[in-house]
């Protein structure tokens, strides 16, 4: 695994549990700072998906190489 990866899947978990946690406090809040509550969880789940799309389209049509030995 390369650098790159491993960084795609960090940034990507991080950004997926704050926008988790941006909507949680978006769901239990009454105040008026409930938009941007919502709107930074929406932008850290694009952010987590980028980096999902991002890693998965670095392993297309990559095969592993199998050796098999007689």
């Amino acid at each position: 695994m390369k650098i790159i990866d491993i960084l795609y899947w960090v940034v990507g978990l991080i950004a997926a549990g704050f926008a988790v946690y941006k909507f949680y406090l978006f769901a239990i809040s009454r105040g008026t700072e409930t938009n941007s509550d919502l709107w930074i969880a929406i932008g850290a789940a694009v952010v987590a998906c980028v980096c999902a799309v991002a890693y998965f389209l670095r392993h297309v049509n990559k095969e592993e190489e199998i050796h098999i030995t007689q």
